[in-house]
């Protein structure tokens, strides 16, 4: 499992801290609230539904990874893809093929 993360500003103008995590060809986001230094065992991350402008971000970051060759073009590739419409973020199961 490979794992990005980034920082941005919710709506409400906090800071908080996204993780992107691959695994298995399928992305899942994470969203924690940004605490200090004293309170970092506290974070706990939450499931996040994708937006355009989440994929939009990953997709910089991981073209940014790419041109110091950290990741590999296929990722980039696959973000894309998605952002074109012509794949999906579906988590297969691979025993019978189908999407959960």
């Amino acid at each position: 499992m490979e794992t990005f993360s980034w920082q941005d500003r919710d709506a409400d103008g906090n800071k908080v801290v996204y993780e992107a995590q691959h695994f298995g060809g399928w992305w899942q986001l994470m969203v924690a609230p940004k605490l200090g230094r004293s309170q970092r065992d506290e974070v706990v991350f939450t499931p996040a539904d994708f937006t355009e402008e989440h994929w939009q971000t990953l997709r910089d970051l991981l073209w940014r990874k790419y041109q110091r060759r950290r990741v590999a073009w296929d990722m980039v590739q696959h973000i894309d893809d998605i952002l074109a419409g012509k794949a999906t973020n579906e988590r297969r199961d691979r025993r019978n093929g189908k999407s959960r």
